[in-house]
């Protein structure tokens, strides 16, 4: 600023700048309009920016075109235009309770109509009596609330509208003041990527592939990669959720073969379909396979003919293409494990003739891949493994079986999986073998192996229950020599009545139980104890209620396989039906649960403290809230962990829930919920004080 020249196309300058320019001014003034100058320069593009979004885009590539040829007579050194694609402020959240914004999650095969409220709602409460969807549902739409998003089912791809009605209260207690319509249009289906089926077994023989089911995809890439047999003991064979658009793949964990898988294949195949048809391509992995060797496959197919990159390498969401993996198991051998209280039998058959299998090599894995034991199967397909091989700690832990066929083929067997469970045919008074009844299965592993049954699973106060005990060995004798007692239990767990003997001559023992007329209702146990063993031996339950012959059946419903997680308000469906086939429509619902510390959290870890023993967890009673039965009969409460706390202790929630007959009796139904809100235990065991173990859920 020491020139006093000026363009000729320029305006004439005041007179101030002139002599400012011409050194006629202190150093502090022109210090101050040098500032000056630069503020307002940087003003004028900062308001120039912050209204360039409200032209339209053509507009404002034209103004950057613009900028781009006028060089520096372009936009100020501190401003630039805002880019078209750059993120724009949304929709303002409404004052007080009303309709914020809505979305469709494509997340999943079917999607979800996504309405968010400018207030959280209230998981217990049932709000599909406040949904109306127009055109209307062939059946009753699945509605479901997170934070103050309310997500309605079962709509379909059809364009849909739908209505909250006046009264939908929030959990703060606020309701809609007046019916709010929400329309969706679907347009065109979202591209969706996904396998046939839920299994991971492909049979060699007689199978001509996998199948890939896929929705306005017309290409596939599809990789190949093998997971060589002794890695697999580090992973979980699995059928993981396929990936919708626009989502990243969840492709690491116990179920990934990142890190321990060498890809074998990669290409392309072509998809022949109609426009949003939902299509199965073939996929012939035996076809594209060079050679057989003992392993398990991962397949990964992801949609070509979407644009964008399919390495998930960009941070453009919108431009992750749908995509799925499947773990395959390639063989024509299937295993079969009965674990007994003396050893591990497994049976080899062929898939294909469903023969036993002879002269096959087994192994026995531990955790860590070392070989616990081999055999070969007889010519009944059979080998066994001696019970000690199964009773290692950490690393040396029996994890899976595995069986090499002539032709290179395996089959594995996850000894970490739920067996079959016999308990769920009707058949108890068993002792469980260890872990949760419902997933743990039946099993002797003691000396004596009892079975209790009553004349009945029900009883009045001031009747007299009836029961009898059976005691064998782990070779089905009666055992005659044995003392014990038969131990009652009430609901609370007190002991009310110890019955004992000195022997058995039968094998068998016949217990008479009175109970007082004022005997307190509830699920009342009846144990076996063996003088000489820890634990019981056999276990049964039986009820006290003041009854009359039931009208109503009751089931419910909440994912009991899944842990609850962290701040998660799980969903437990009711469904509600007279006897005599009628809907349990309009009938008054309730919940309640009680929330307390899981004596047996990992079945895998036995004889371990979890969490913090200097602070035991206090049990609570929660208040799951009630409702009302729709016109099938439907109900929905849901347990939120909230009010779990901080606490370091795996819990369990027992839930029940309450429908009441017309005549105003309930007529109950239970459920039993793991709740794991942290993500990793610490455990220790008395034996080892030094050592810890970590779990995660």
């Amino acid at each position: 600023m020491t020139t006093n020249e000026t363009p000729a196309s320029s305006s004439p300058k005041p007179s101030w700048f002139g002599q400012m320019a011409s050194g006629r001014t202190g150093p502090a003034l022109a210090i101050a309009v040098i500032a000056a100058a630069f503020g307002g320069g940087f003003l004028t593009a900062k308001t120039t920016d912050g209204l360039s979004f409200l032209r339209p885009r053509a507009a404002v590539e034209g103004a950057a075109s613009s900028s781009a040829h006028n060089g520096a007579n372009g936009w100020s050194l501190f401003g630039k235009p805002r880019s078209a694609n750059a993120p724009r402020r949304g929709p303002a959240r409404p004052d007080g309770f009303a309709v914020w914004r809505s979305r469709i999650d494509t997340s999943r095969p079917e999607p979800q109509a996504c309405i968010e409220l400018s207030k959280p709602l209230d998981p217990a409460k049932s709000y599909a009596d406040f949904v109306l969807v127009s055109p209307e549902l062939a059946s009753t739409p699945a509605v479901s609330v997170k934070d103050g998003e309310l997500c309605v089912g079962g709509v379909g791809f059809a364009d849909r509208r739908i209505t909250l009605l006046k009264g939908l209260p929030a959990k703060t207690g606020e309701t809609l003041d007046a019916n709010a319509d929400v329309d969706f249009t679907f347009g065109e289906k979202p591209p969706y990527v996904g396998f046939a089926g839920e299994g991971v077994i492909l049979p060699r023989e007689d199978s001509d592939g996998i199948g890939v089911e896929t929705v306005n995809v017309s290409r596939l890439s599809i990789e190949v990669w093998r997971v060589v047999d002794r890695n697999l003991v580090r992973k979980s064979i699995s059928a993981p959720e396929p990936t919708a658009q626009g989502d990243y793949p969840s492709d690491y964990g116990d179920d990934s073969e990142d890190g321990e898988g060498r890809r074998v294949w990669k290409g392309e195949v072509t998809v022949k379909g109609e426009a949003g048809e939902r299509v199965t391509t073939v996929f012939p992995l035996g076809a594209v396979l060079k050679e057989m060797q003992p392993g398990a496959y991962v397949i990964k197919a992801v949609d070509a003919s979407a644009r964008g990159p399919k390495d998930n390498s960009d941070d453009d969401d919108n431009n992750l293409p749908a995509q799925a993996r499947r773990w395959v198991v390639f063989t024509d051998m299937a295993l079969s494990a009965y674990e007994g209280s003396q050893a591990l039998d497994v049976v080899a058959r062929s898939l294909q003739s469903a023969k036993t299998l002879g002269g096959l090599r087994v192994a026995l894995l531990a955790r860590n891949g070392e070989t616990l034991a081999e055999g070969k199967t007889d010519s009944a397909g059979r080998v066994r493994f001696d019970r000690p091989l199964l009773d290692g700690e950490g690393a040396e832990d029996a994890r899976m079986v595995m069986a090499y066929g002539p032709q290179g083929d395996l089959a594995v067997l996850d000894l970490d999986r739920a067996p079959v469970d016999l308990s769920k045919q009707g058949v108890g008074g068993r002792a469980a073998g260890g872990g949760d009844e419902e997933t743990s299965g039946r099993k002797a592993s003691s000396v004596v192996d009892g079975y209790l049954y009553a004349d009945r699973g029900i009883f009045r106060p001031g009747e007299t229950a009836h029961l009898n005990v059976l005691l064998r060995d782990h070779e089905a004798r009666a055992i005659k020599d044995r003392k014990g007692a038969v131990v009652i239990r009430r609901p609370s767990g007190v002991e009310f009545k110890r019955i004992g003997f000195d022997k058995t001559p039968t094998g068998s023992v016949v217990v008479d139980v009175d109970l007082p007329k004022g005997a307190p209702r509830g699920r009342w146990k009846a144990v076996l104890e063996i003088d000489g063993l820890d634990g019981s031996a056999g276990e049964m339950s039986f009820s006290v209620e003041d009854f009359a012959p039931q009208r109503l059946a009751v089931t419910a419903t909440g994912q009991e396989a899944a842990p609850v997680g962290a701040g998660e308000a799980r969903t437990i469906d009711i469904s509600a039906r007279f006897l005599y086939g009628a809907a349990g429509a309009g009938l008054q619902t309730q919940g309640e649960a009680r929330l307390r510390a899981d004596p047996d959290p990992f079945p895998q870890f036995k004889d371990y403290k979890w969490g913090d023993q200097r602070e035991a967890f206090e049990e609570k009673f929660l208040e799951l809230g009630s409702t009302v039965t729709d016109g099938e009969g439907h109900a929905i409460i849901a347990l939120s962990t909230a009010e779990a706390g901080d606490t370091a202790q795996p819990l369990e929630a027992d839930v029940t829930t309450s429908v009441f007959e017309p005549g105003g009796r309930p007529v109950r139904e239970g459920l039993n919920l793991k709740v794991r809100t942290k993500p990793v235990y610490l455990a220790s065991r008395s034996t080892r004080p030094t050592r810890r173990e970590g779990a995660t859920r």
